[in-house]
């Protein structure tokens, strides 16, 4: 399961729990009831309300079923939990409190600096820049399509076919008994590592845009062609970092927005903190 997918039930179980909260105005009852739990009741709007405002939300029919029963089970112990008042409870109250405190920071985050950030590439150039050192490639990493055969006379055949001028890719894909054939070959950029032994140990003997002689493993003869190469110890493309220097700008930014949210508020009501109270728990520096 994709941490997309992950994600999305979990976001999908916190945010129904709110909708169905918020939707007890009546609104939904002519929608049909899809569980019912003692006295509370999960319409079909509600469920269809929160998979249409959020369409990137990927749930299987198994995942939905799992949270309606889950749903139907919380309510039960919750219900109970009111009969008995544990509602009451002085700590169950506090952390009630502390739980609602946290979701309404959280929320107002979101609002006021999270849905407003933004990096522009103007950023993400001078970030490259001005950090190149950080992004020095640790491997060499080449860019090869490969295809597998089951014999060498298979495979020479093959690349006689390619020497006088036929595509790889496509008799990859008609040929190739290797799961890459699906893509024609194309393994995009990769480390020897993660190639088989007598392949990894071939790589960098092999010239540019030529096609190898057979190379047996214990799976067939692969013919591998080596696109280009990235070579380790030099500064990786400004296209291989992208995500990663997006990101830590967009924490940067975050970052200086929130101290700048804090400063706004500090004109208002002063933080005010006594740290020299501390020193009376006697705790190890």
């Amino acid at each position: 399961m994709s941490k997309v997918r992950v994600h999305g039930i979990l976001f999908f179980a916190v945010i129904l729990t709110i909708v169905s909260c918020s939707n007890r105005d009546g609104a939904m009852e002519d929608s049909p009831v899809v569980a019912s739990s003692g006295n509370a009741t999960l319409h079909l709007d509600e469920i269809r309300a929160i998979l249409n405002s959020n369409p990137g939300l990927q749930l299987s029919k198994i995942q939905l079923q799992n949270y309606v029963q889950r749903w139907s089970e919380k309510e039960l112990i919750y219900q109970q939990a009111l009969v008995e008042q544990f509602d009451k409870n002085p700590a169950v109250q506090k952390k009630i409190y502390e739980l609602n405190k946290d979701f309404i920071v959280a929320a107002y985050l979101q609002e006021k600096i999270d849905s407003n950030l933004s990096v522009s590439e103007s950023e993400i150039l001078l970030y490259y820049n001005e950090n190149a050192e950080e992004f020095v490639r640790d491997k060499d990493f080449y860019n090869i399509q490969l295809m597998l055969l089951k014999s060498a006379t298979e495979a020479y055949e093959i690349r006689g076919k390619i020497a006088a001028g036929e595509d790889f890719a496509t008799l990859a894909k008609e040929s190739s008994i290797d799961a890459s054939k699906e893509s024609s070959g194309n393994m995009g950029w990769i480390t020897p590592d993660r190639l088989p032994e007598q392949i990894a140990r071939r790589l960098a003997g092999l010239s540019l845009n030529t096609v190898s002689t057979p190379i047996y493993t214990s799976l067939g003869y692969y013919l591998v062609l080596v696109r280009d190469i990235r070579e380790k110890g030099k500064v990786q493309e400004l296209e291989e970092v992208r995500d990663i220097i997006e990101w830590r700008v967009k924490a940067r930014n975050r970052e200086d927005s929130y101290k700048e949210l804090l400063s706004q508020l500090n004109e208002e009501a002063k933080i005010d903190i006594k740290w020299n109270y501390l020193d009376s728990l006697k705790l190890e520096r």
